[in-house]
């Protein structure tokens, strides 16, 4: 999930004894106190983040050379946000994407596996368009009556007193007295009366309106399909054009999923699909979620909504600690860098909160407005990238190792076995890198569950696995392209030779430093049982 950038620091500008990103008294201390208290706040980062970025599309970010410059700051999956724009506009992006990504491959000299996701709108209700009369917004005062309808002729006309939501059935499933959150809870109506198309409410908290904003009823659940006629449309786009992973928005239950697979087809079986968590209800069947989807995603603006900001804290720690004990990667989405969609600098309580979710054990953090329409695209993925860097540093290891042993169970598999046999072995020899031979991807995927310090470079064949692997923590995919060696064990060190060569030329392995490998007895996937210690040569070829 992660790829070394040009703004990186180089292990070459450091002294030989220099372990940066290491803080060893903190990361093998034995009690929670003597982790922090041995925390070094001169310690260099590390060269090499361990934790992705996705950033969502938009028009700030609607140009080549913009998705290059984010890509070389750290960018790793690139999302569509399917509620807003046409369809003949995604298909425009997903070709600037690839081309940008071409673009940047060429520059470095290797190809760049960039991810392409896409975000299903799902259950998501919005409001309608505001009147050209109005401006651009309307004002909600505090305490006057305002009409929300569903009553299409309000579609492109919403006003200071009447406005459109584009469910049709949202009158007859909501009750009086019920709350209704705008625009990310800037604006709170209560409902007042009901009629069969329309709901007459008081304005609790008010705000500016503008187009087009998420509505959401807290501890509601509305009675629609799973996936509109919009969202089919949308799902054989991201087939047809043969996307890296879906994102299924509103799931309350692993039928949402069931579904999915069943809508994508054959010819979409490949698309890793990753389950939207934005109710209580989606909450209530977590464990369930899990074990259907390939990944969870963490809206924390539904979510917080619905089971109330002072508990999102909770969740969230909770969601992420179950995900990372079933090795389903998470990510987490809302309100990461918002001030940094205006503004160059971020707040530092947003600096802090990246740091928190990097602690807590999420896999990836998505940016979303902040990059879609922000005025600093690339400034904000670097800004993230540096900020997950100093967080990395702060991780109790030798716990979290032990604690991810302990949850382990037993008899495990080979590749289990293995992999936990690598990570103790990198920890213990402060090795610069796991280098893993992966045909599926699975091996990739198992050593990042017992969170190494060190990245893990997963070298495979197969473009899609390695895009995908972008979704774990700490896995840095290389796409090898060689033909293949007669004998499985030369090809096997033809490919660790490569992943050496490339690690140095980026700069985060250095001559002399201890390599952890990983591979299996023979080739295919299933495989893996093999693992080793190696020192980096001076000489590539040998």
């Amino acid at each position: 999930m992660v790829w070394p950038t040009a703004l990186d620091k180089k292990l070459g500008e450091f002294n030989a004894m220099d372990l940066p990103g290491q803080q060893l008294a903190s990361a093998q201390a034995n009690t929670p106190l003597d982790h922090v208290l041995n925390l070094d706040i001169k310690a260099p980062a590390a060269c090499q983040r361990l934790t992705g970025i996705m950033a969502t599309m938009g028009k700030s970010t609607y140009d080549v050379e913009v998705i290059e410059k984010m890509i070389s700051a750290g960018m790793n999956i690139a999302l569509l946000n399917l509620s807003f724009d046409t369809l003949e506009d995604h298909v425009d992006t997903i070709k600037l994407i690839r081309q940008a990504a071409k673009n940047h491959s060429i520059r470095i000299g290797s190809q760049y596996p960039l991810a392409i996701a896409a975000r299903l709108p799902g259950k998501k209700i919005r409001t309608g368009y505001i009147s050209d009369t109005y401006g651009s917004s309307v004002e909600l005062v505090a305490g006057e009556s305002v009409r929300l309808t569903t009553d299409e002729t309000y579609k492109d006309r919403c006003s200071t007193y009447t406005v459109y939501v584009d469910y049709m059935h949202f009158a007859e499933q909501i009750s009086k007295g019920d709350y209704i959150v705008i625009d990310n809870e800037m604006i709170v109506l209560k409902v007042e009366m009901i009629s069969s198309t329309t709901l007459t409410c008081v304005i609790e908290r008010g705000g500016h309106l503008g187009s087009f904003k998420d509505v959401f009823v807290p501890n509601v659940t509305f009675d629609m399909p799973n996936y509109t006629d919009a969202d089919k449309m949308f799902i054989d786009m991201a087939v047809r054009n043969q996307l890296d992973i879906l994102v299924a928005s509103f799931v309350n239950s692993s039928n949402s999923i069931t579904e999915l697979r069943y809508l994508m087809g054959e010819k979409g079986k490949k698309i890793a699909i990753v389950a939207n968590i934005q109710t209580i209800e989606g909450f209530r069947n977590y464990d369930d979620i899990m074990s259907v989807a390939n990944g969870i995603m963490i809206t924390r603006q539904e979510l917080g909504s619905d089971i109330t900001p002072k508990k999102l804290v909770i969740a969230q720690k909770n969601m992420i600690a179950r995900a990372n004990n079933a090795n389903v990667p998470v990510f987490l989405s809302a309100h990461l860098l918002s001030n940094m969609r205006y503004n160059e600098v971020p707040l530092r309580a947003e600096l802090l909160d990246i740091a928190n979710c990097v602690l807590d054990g999420a896999d990836v953090l998505v940016l979303s407005a902040e990059t879609a329409v922000g005025l600093y695209p690339e400034a904000t993925v670097q800004c993230m990238a540096d900020t997950c860097k100093e967080a990395e540093a702060c991780i109790w290891t030798k716990q979290l190792f032990s604690d991810l042993i302990d949850k382990t169970p037993m008899p495990c598999d080979q590749t289990t076995g293995t992999a936990l046999a690598a990570v103790m072995a990198a920890q213990r020899s402060l090795a610069a890198a796991i280098i893993t031979v992966t045909t599926s991807g699975k091996s990739a995927q198992v050593l990042s569950k017992y969170k190494p310090r060190c990245p893990i470079i997963a070298v495979t064949r197969y473009g899609i696995i390695a895009r995908q692997l972008h979704m774990w923590r700490g896995v840095i995919p290389l796409v090898y392209e060689s033909d293949p060696a007669v004998d499985w064990q030369s090809d096997v060190e033809n490919r660790v030779k490569y992943c050496i060569a490339w690690a140095r030329e980026h700069g985060f392995v250095r001559i002399g430093d201890p390599l952890v490998v990983v591979s299996g007895w023979k080739q295919g996937s299933g495989f893996t049982n093999t693992m080793r210690i190696m020192y980096v040569p001076a000489d590539p070829a040998s």
